[in-house]
């Protein structure tokens, strides 16, 4: 399953779906065709993408299912308009910046799909500590990258996790036994290995908290690949 496809399956059906930063419109052609909504709001910030969209959406048959806006993030939906909200192909932080500038819209969607490019741990802080709850999450690989899908609904209060590793690493994944979590992690211990065993060859004392930290980051990985 590639990574458009995963957001496709994580959305529940609905009446209208926003597809923020619609790009080409691949989602929103995906949702449409498989009626898992009845009407699409694709947006984007800039005109060519939006065209693309436009373009893409009227050669396949569902402009008519489709309402294009030109704007920045959620502010061009009204309150309680989306059902389902779709951010995705963002880095973690501007996914978490687009929400924070209209969280009266997020908070009202009954769904958020989020697919952050990077920065997924900051942006799962973001959530728990802004009135928002994951209640799913897949991972998928493309091209030797990982890519994480977050499904969200809005809650009453804010969250705190009883491990601060979790916003890096997803619990709800470890529960799954995902194996390609699994993969993922192997490839973390790897990479932060190479970074120790980089800097040690510095010899270079002012580097031995980051040291101290990435082995305490290592254990707790393996701790939680072995449960």
């Amino acid at each position: 399953m590639n990574r458009l496809e995963c957001i496709k399956t994580m959305v529940s059906k609905c009446s209208t779906a926003a597809d923020i930063g619609t790009d080409h419109g691949y989602v929103a052609e995906m949702l449409l065709k498989d009626n898992l909504c009845e009407k699409i709001i694709a947006t984007d910030l800039n005109e060519g993408p939006l065209n693309r969209a436009l373009k893409h959406l009227t050669y396949e048959g569902l402009q008519d299912r489709c309402d294009f806006r030109l704007g920045n993030g959620l502010t061009v939906l009204n309150e309680g308009e989306a059902d389902v909200i779709i951010i995705a192909g963002m880095g973690g932080e501007l996914i978490a910046d687009i929400i924070e500038m209209s969280k009266n819209i997020a908070l009202k969607a009954s769904q958020l799909i989020l697919q952050p490019m990077t920065t997924a741990d900051r942006l799962r802080r973001y959530l728990y500590g802004n009135g928002f709850k994951i209640i799913d999450e897949n991972i998928v690989k493309e091209f030797y990258h990982y890519y994480f899908v977050i499904k969200v609904i809005p809650m009453q209060d804010n969250m705190v996790l009883n491990d601060e590793i979790y916003y890096e690493i997803s619990k709800i994944l470890l529960d799954k036994k995902d194996p390609l979590m699994y993969e993922y992690l192997k490839k973390s211990l790897k990479t932060n290995d190479n970074i120790i065993a980089s800097i040690e060859k510095t010899g270079n004392s002012s580097y031995n908290e980051k040291i101290r930290v990435l082995k305490k980051k290592n254990n707790k990985i393996v701790e939680l690949m072995q449960n």
